[in-house]
């Protein structure tokens, strides 16, 4: 499964295949969402953040399934079927959902510091092309 048919895949299920409603759900412009899936592309970290229950192994590989075993309904949907769990299951699946826990906050952590790096840049090159300006630079 490629990128562009996992992002197909999340937009159906978180909004009933509607990219426009996806783009405002996960805070980026519609044009985004069709720059992605005319690309082959993602953006792993937001998505991650932003949809909840996504497993992060099926949202990087497209392996398993897209939703985590451990939740039962989103949207009032279904997503996969209960089953009884011996404690080890009980066991792992918490570990999973600790993880996942942790993943979420480290992307949405990733996303505000790839936003600051961003700002950085922009704010070095702004200062650069100051200098030009400068008496110093005119003064050579």
């Amino acid at each position: 499964m490629n990128k562009k048919e996992r992002l197909e895949a999340i937009i159906k299920h978180y909004s009933d295949g509607k990219p426009s409603v996806f783009a405002k759900l996960i805070g980026v412009a519609p044009s985004t969402i069709s720059s992605w899936l005319s690309r082959d592309t993602l953006d792993y970290d937001l998505l991650f953040a932003k949809c909840e229950n996504i497993s992060s192994e099926w949202l990087l590989t497209g392996r398993g399934e897209m939703i985590n075993i451990q939740t039962s309904t989103f949207n009032n949907k279904t997503t996969l079927p209960q089953k009884e769990s011996t404690g080890i299951e009980d066991k792992l699946l918490a570990i999973i959902a600790d993880k996942d826990a942790t993943i979420r906050e480290m992307a949405e952590e990733i996303g505000m510091l790839k936003q600051t790096i961003t700002q950085l840049k922009q704010d070095k090159s702004g200062h650069v092309s100051d200098a030009s300006d400068s008496t110093v630079a005119n003064a050579v």
